[in-house]
């Protein structure tokens, strides 16, 4: 996913783009918390949040461009490398953003 790809997520009603917290560049913010950005590797990292991981975990585990971190987290990691995958990524973040409404102040 290109910073351009974050652009446009950043036009989902309660996103602000700024500064990463967690790495160098763009990243997308729901009030105080960062909801993506990506990582050096070209990998989105996205937010869902443990309760948007546990109720989508089959889907999410079966699928190869989806990586989960080794110990519990609110964050899984995004290979994209195409416009459907993008596509793809970009609900996802939409999800993300939805259970990280709460923080929006």
């Amino acid at each position: 996913m290109t910073s351009g790809s974050l652009a446009r997520c950043a036009a989902i009603d309660g996103v602000a783009l700024g500064e990463g917290a967690f790495s160098p560049g763009p990243a997308l913010w729901v009030g105080t918390r960062e909801v993506a950005h990506v990582d050096h590797d070209g990998v989105l990292d996205v937010r869902l949040t443990r309760a948007v991981i546990r109720e989508r975990r089959a889907d999410l585990r079966d699928d190869p461009r989806v990586h989960f971190r080794r110990n519990t987290s609110d964050w899984v990691g995004l290979e994209v490398t195409d416009a459907a995958d993008e596509e793809w990524a970009y609900g996802l973040v939409e999800a993300a953003v939805s259970a990280n409404l709460h923080h929006r102040r």
